[in-house]
């Protein structure tokens, strides 16, 4: 939460101790404007994280502040003071109910975008912070202070020499219209930034992707005065010569093995540089920091390397998405491609509320505001919410769009003839996107110079059009594909229960109940658990039984599952949809009926 502070909320605070201050992973690509087909600066961006994640945007105004205002962001992190004016900007908000510092992206009205990936497992993990250090306030200054990405850099800089920075290893991505940084951050307040060339692309995962640079390139890169010296004193660097810092890699230094190696990190950078250049690099460790593609990059070229899915694997659970080692993987919960536009009232985002393998992109102008529809509440509502949300927030209801995004893609992981066949769709549907926006693009051009008002007003109403067709196509293959009847038997659960909970699948017309599977069926949540795995805690039924349960004639499946496993990742106080996943006569059978999880 970001907030005035008052006796009452450094006294609140307290309490947060426990929230969750970490995202678990995402996936980026940045391309330098010289590299771009466009000659714009893009960077792709899939958000990753585990838990009931709900995706809102906003649009938040310039706005004047008090004198003494002090900012408030997790419990126990430093307090800021605000600054007399802060810019506007579009915000992507992960809200999750314990609260996420490092999720969240921002783009604002002087047209400087950040968002970043988690690179936790370094070497800094006792390294102290003053005061209790920075976190989300990082992102969320640059929104409302920085005039340029190299702006946004040099304030980093500042924030985390005065008060240190909270998690063990992150890079965040600055970019405006004429550079693109990558900032990586260490647990303390070291630092290494570097400007992404302008014939250049990186692609990074959640291991440091900066390995070896020009420390000597003054202009393109910044640095702690002690990186290197430090890595020396920890032992993990040593010259091959004296005094000849030529040969240092921050990655190397500073990054544990265990992170660099690990298959999640791994193979997602591979299956993009496999993509890129036709290459697998088999040794991460040879990862380079950054490329010239062979061919010059189109926004739809980057949106097609961050729906990518490796080729590598069998994938034998019956979840196309049980595992992390995707660019779009079962942990993407936002996507974005960003363009960024000499005119930041211009640039524009190619969007999915979910995974970009698994849902319709569509373009919006950022700074004209989101539709009505893509939150379901105020900006001012979401801030307070960020650090303090309420179950309720968190419900289940029809109405809150995001979940017709999250029941679709579930729906086709578990069902993967019709994942197979949704590409096609996807392809006619964001061609005929780009054309309209194309068209919508040329007239704002017009009117923009005459009447700035009216020109945001078209945008804006291109931009609710353009998310409600995302919307209706979504709901129309929701309709198509949620072809199963469940029902719990039971209002409410409890977390602490250790019992057993029925849940009925119905026969139909066309479906036979009793066919079921009774080992290839399971039953939880849809969220992935902190490993981004689907709940690997899920359900497995105790008992199956086929019995006529609404009188039409035909036996209904009744199972009985553990209600421990069935609500392993569910949080208290939440209507949570549940979802059944089974295999019916050799078909994948997928179906959710909500409850109520008891606090």
């Amino acid at each position: 939460m970001i907030r005035k502070e008052t006796a009452l909320s450094v006294l609140l605070g307290i309490s947060l101790a426990t929230v969750s201050l970490n995202s678990n992973a995402c996936f980026t690509v940045i391309v330098g404007k010289n590299a771009s087909a466009t000659g714009e600066i893009l960077v792709g961006h899939n958000e990753d994280n585990d838990g009931r994640i709900m995706s809102n945007q906003y649009y938040v105004p310039p706005a004047k502040h008090k004198a003494g205002e002090k900012l408030v962001y997790e419990a126990g992190a430093a307090k800021i003071p605000q600054v007399a004016l802060t810019h506007g900007f579009w915000w992507q908000q992960t809200l999750h109910p314990s609260g996420y510092s490092f999720s969240d992206g921002f783009y604002n009205d002087k047209g400087v975008l950040i968002t970043s990936n988690n690179c936790n497992l370094t070497i800094e993990k006792d390294e102290k912070t003053k005061d209790g250090g920075i976190g989300y306030g990082i992102r969320r200054l640059v929104a409302e202070r920085a005039n340029s990405a190299r702006d946004g850099v040099n304030l980093i800089i500042d924030l985390v020499g005065k008060y240190g920075y909270r998690h063990q290893g992150r890079t965040y991505t600055i970019a405006d219209k004429n550079e693109a940084w990558q900032v990586a951050l260490l647990k303390g307040g070291r630092y290494l930034a570097r400007k992404v060339g302008d014939n250049e692309m990186t692609v990074m995962s959640n291991a440091f992707s900066l390995g070896k640079v020009d420390l000597n390139d003054k202009a393109n890169v910044l640095y702690s005065p002690d990186l290197v010296q430090h890595a020396i004193d920890k032992g993990t660097y040593k010259p091959a010569k004296a005094g000849d810092y030529s040969d240092f890699n921050f990655r190397e230094a500073y990054q544990l093995p265990a992170r660099i190696e690990a298959d999640r990190n791994t193979v997602r950078v591979q299956t993009a540089l496999k993509h890129l250049t036709g290459e697998k690099i088999d040794n991460p460790h040879e990862f380079p920091t950054s490329l010239v593609p062979k061919d010059k990059l189109t926004p739809a070229d980057v949106r097609e390397i961050i729906r990518l899915t490796n080729p590598w694997d069998e994938r034998p659970t019956g979840w196309y998405h049980e595992y992390f080692k995707d660019p779009s993987n079962g942990g993407t919960f936002d996507s974005a491609v960003y363009v960024l536009s000499a005119d930041p009232r211009l640039s524009y985002t190619w969007r999915t509320s979910g995974r970009p393998d698994s849902q319709f992109s569509y373009p919006q102008f950022m700074m004209a505001g989101p539709a009505a529809a893509q939150s379901y509440m105020t900006p001012e509502e979401g801030t307070e919410a960020q650090f303090r949300s309420k179950p309720e927030q968190f419900d289940y209801t029809p109405d809150r769009t995001v979940f017709t995004f999250i029941n679709h893609q579930n729906i086709l992981d578990w069902n993967q003839k019709a994942l197979k066949d949704f590409p096609k769709k996807q392809e006619v549907f964001e061609k005929q996107m780009a054309r309209d926006f194309d068209d919508q693009m040329d007239k704002v051009r017009l009117v923009l110079p005459v009447s700035e008002s009216k020109a945001l007003a078209m945008m804006k109403e291109f931009n609710t059009d353009s998310f409600n067709r995302a919307l209706g196509a979504t709901a129309a293959e929701l309709d198509r594909n949620n072809k199963y009847t469940i029902a719990i038997g039971a209002k409410e659960l409890s977390k602490a229960d250790k019992g057993t909970v029925k849940v009925t699948l119905f026969s139909g017309k066309d479906f036979d109940a009793t066919g079921l599977n009774k080992d290839k069926t399971y039953f939880g949540d849809g969220y992935p658990d902190d490993n981004i795995h689907y709940n690997q805690k899920r359900a497995v039924p105790a008992k199956v039984e086929y019995v006529d349960v609404n009188g039409d004639g035909l036996k209904d499946a009744v199972m009985e599952f553990p209600i421990e496993g069935a609500t392993a990742q569910t949080f208290p106080g939440v209507n949570t949809q549940l979802y059944l996943w089974t295999v019916v006569d050799g078909d994948p059978v997928v179906a959710y009926d909500t409850v109520k999880i008891k606090k």
